[in-house]
Parts: C-alpha cells; sequence; structure tokens
C-alpha cells in the first residue's frame, strides 16, 4: 500500500544538510512504530493504518518544489481578510495590504530552513515526539510558514491560511508546518481554510505551534466545509502566556476523514482556553476531535462546548481532557459533548476525562446523545412545514449554540453562511 522511501524524498528535495540527521532520525522512529493503530488508546476510535490500508492503494511522499499558479475562484468572496497561500503544503504568497506590514513577519518555512538564526528558533520542533504522525511531519516537512506578530499590534481584518490541493496532491502524503508566535498585547482573527479540487484523493499532515504571549488574544477557526475525498490529520500545540486567550473554533463538514488534535497549556495565571466545535457528518465520513487542555498554572480557565449531527453510516468520536496540576489552584474548567444520531448505521464515540491534583478547582464534564424528539417534528409539521423541514430546523437550533460562541462578528456571519448552505443541501 505505503511507497514511503525517505531516500526518495531526499533525492528530490532540497539539499537541507542541517535538517538530514533530523530528518533520518525521525523517519526511522516512524519506521518503528508505522502509522497510529487502535491498539494505541489516543487512537482507540481511528485506526489510521487500518484505514489508509483500506483506501489507498498506494500512497506516496509529496515532494515537489514547483510554484503554481491558484485558482482565484478558489477564494472566499465579499469578506475583507489578509491571505497566506498554501498550495499542496507550499507556501505561495501572502497579502498584508490592509495592515501595517512592518508590525508582521511572514517568511516559508523553506526559505528558513538556510538560515542558521531562524532554524535554530524552530529546530526544537523537529525532536522526537510519541506520536509517530509528528515524527513523520518532522522526517518529512517540506514548506510551511512561519509567522510572527509585534507587540500590541491588533489586526484591523482577520486573516485567512488558504490550504489548496490540486491534482499533484493525488495519492500522496504531504507534510508541513505552520509556526505563530502572537507578541505580547497583540490580536487577530485566524482562518485555517482548507479546500481541495474535485476527486482528488490526498492524506494531509499538518502540525502547526502557536505561542501566545502576555495579554494576547488569539481567535482560530478552522473550516473544512467542502465534501472532498481528503484524509486529513491536524495537530495544534498552544503555549498560552499570563492573561492571554485562546479561542478555538472547529467546522468539521468535508472529508472522509480528519482527525483534529488540539493541546493548549496554560502555563501562567488568567490565561484561558475555549474549544467549540461542530461536527456534522454524513455518508462514511469519519471525523474525530480530541483535545488537552492542560492547566499548569494558577487561576486558568478553559471551556469545551462539542455537538454532533451523524447521518448514515457516519463515524464521530470526541476524546477531550482537562488536566490540573497540583499547583494549578482555582481552576475553572468545563467540558461538554452532545450528538444527535440520526442514523442506526451511524456511530458516536464519547470520552471525556478529567485528570485533577488541586483542591481548590471547579470543574465538570458531561456526554450526551440521542435522536431527535420525534414530539417536536410532530410539533413543527403541525404548523405546516415537512418533515425534512421540521428536522434541519431542529439541527440548525441545536447547532447554532456553538456558532453563537464565536466573538468575532464578521467571522461569525461567514461561518453562520457556509454552515447554512451546507445544511441545504444535506438531504436528512
Amino acid at each position: 500500500m505505503t511507497n514511503l522511501k525517505f531516500e526518495q524524498f531526499k533525492k528530490s528535495n532540497l539539499k537541507l544538510k542541517e535538517l538530514d540527521s533530523i530528518r533520518v532520525k525521525n523517519f526511522k522512529k516512524f519506521e518503528t512504530k508505522g502509522f497510529p493503530t487502535k491498539k494505541q488508546e489516543h487512537w482507540k476510535y481511528t485506526d489510521l493504518k487500518n484505514i489508509i490500508s483500506r483506501d489507498f492503494d498506494e500512497l506516496n511522499i509529496f515532494s515537489e518544489n514547483k510554484l503554481s499558479k491558484i485558482n482565484n475562484n478558489f477564494l472566499i468572496k465579499n469578506f475583507e481578510h489578509n491571505q497566506i497561500i498554501l498550495l499542496n503544503g507550499n507556501f505561495i504568497d501572502s497579502n498584508f495590504d490592509l495592515e501595517d506590514k512592518k508590525r508582521i513577519s511572514v517568511k516559508s518555512l523553506k526559505d528558513s530552513f538556510r538560515i542558521k538564526k531562524d532554524f535554530d528558533e524552530i529546530k526544537n520542533f523537529f525532536e522526537d515526539d510519541q506520536n509517530s504522525l509528528i515524527t513523520l511531519n518532522n522526517a518529512l516537512t517540506n514548506d510551511g510558514v512561519i509567522f510572527k506578530i509585534d507587540d500590541n499590534y491588533s489586526f484591523k481584518k482577520p486573516l485567512i491560511i488558504y490550504n489548496f490541493f490540486n491534482k499533484s496532491s493525488h495519492n500522496k502524503i504531504i507534510n508541513n508546518k505552520v509556526f505563530l508566535t502572537l507578541g505580547s498585547g497583540s490580536q487577530l482573527s485566524l482562518i485555517d481554510y482548507y479546500e481541495s479540487e474535485d476527486n482528488i484523493k490526498y492524506f494531509n499532515n499538518s502540525i502547526h505551534n502557536y505561542s501566545i504571549k502576555k495579554n494576547a488574544i488569539l481567535k482560530k477557526y478552522n473550516i473544512n466545509n467542502n465534501l472532498n475525498k481528503s484524509y486529513n490529520y491536524n495537530s495544534t500545540k498552544v503555549k498560552s502566556y499570563s492573561n492571554s486567550v485562546f479561542e478555538n473554533f472547529l467546522l468539521s463538514t468535508g472529508p472522509n476523514l480528519i482527525k483534529n488534535e488540539v493541546h493548549c497549556d496554560l502555563l501562567e495565571s488568567f490565561s484561558s482556553c475555549f474549544i467549540n466545535s461542530i461536527m456534522l457528518l454524513k455518508d462514511e465520513q469519519h471525523h474525530e476531535l480530541k483535545t488537552n487542555v492542560n492547566h499548569l498554572y494558577e487561576d486558568c480557565k478553559s471551556s469545551q462546548l462539542v455537538k454532533s449531527v451523524l447521518l448514515n453510516s457516519s463515524n464521530g468520536t470526541y476524546q477531550g481532557k482537562i488536566y490540573v496540576d497540583k499547583n494549578a489552584q482555582k481552576t475553572n474548567g468545563y467540558q461538554l459533548s452532545k450528538a444527535l444520531i440520526l442514523s442506526e448505521n451511524s456511530e458516536f464515540n464519547s470520552k471525556p476525562e478529567l485528570e485533577i491534583y488541586a483542591d481548590d478547582v471547579k470543574c465538570s464534564h458531561g456526554s450526551t446523545s440521542g435522536n431527535i424528539d420525534e414530539n417536536s417534528i410532530f410539533y413543527l409539521m403541525s404548523r405546516g412545514l415537512t418533515k425534512d423541514q421540521a428536522r434541519k430546523m431542529i439541527i440548525k437550533g441545536f447547532l447554532n449554540e456553538v456558532i453563537e460562541t464565536i466573538t468575532d462578528l464578521n467571522v461569525k456571519k461567514l461561518i453562520s453562511e457556509l454552515f447554512i448552505d451546507n445544511m441545504n443541501k444535506t438531504t436528512l
């Protein structure tokens, strides 16, 4: 099935001697472990090795360095925003005409490999990891973005990172990284947006590392909305410092398979993390969200709200963990998962966890799943709605609670429109 030959990747890639030993070390570790299986606790609901073996006749390493033009029809219209464009994981272009460019630094990861100072800043992120997909990414990362924002700068408009995939990515595994440092007192709304050409089947292994400095606010939105044949693993690791805020909203409706992982370390007092997600799944889609929020200092707050709707033979999973260190007194942590299972062939798994070592804390979690109340459908039908209209109205109301958590009003309007358009195309 797989044809992951590291020597072929090295020969076709740039001559990056500083990285060679790190890449080789990581790839050997991946060869020992392989793709994750359900034997691993964190992958018990998503047997990636079996899924890839079943769905890919072959899976090769993507290492193309040739730049291509982007079809502008893929860009979001009627929405003022800054942009960074990645094509098949490679940095193509950026546009910050709406901002003070002197306060922003954007470099391709490939260019930073050639600059010792830049490479020294990020090389620790290429160290061994227990997660075999991260070791694979460390070995095979071709490109990505290093993005820094000065202290005390608030973006006027949101930034969209466009992740485009064209026919060159078919039957390929694409590895890329994004590094973001948000300076003290700064603010940014960031949209991670995914789009692919029709019928392209690929595996995207994407690793994001964010550092949110004192008094900074990062509002991050993952939009994977358009139905496609892609397979995705997205890992986001966040370090939050004193009085910082990290908000993460995930709209998960499009690909065949996606596993989103969000790991947030609350490192200093009064830092906050809010994770909210919608899964709207149909056919044989398989989506999972795994979160780890680590309260490592006192007076920190976190909240997680995940709502899922499953149709046909889809499969959804939420694994959420709140960890409270012994030094993290006065912690406030909340976690809730709710799912509507609308087909006897659908499956939803929920695994909420609390691990608490402090005394003065306020933490709670909950998980429910079930079908739509037939009395509610009957009531709406008695008011003139069809059964399909009634079910859609109930589902929209059920999921709208999550959309209401979005605090950037312009982004909320955009995501609401995408969500409603998706709902209108869905047959219940």
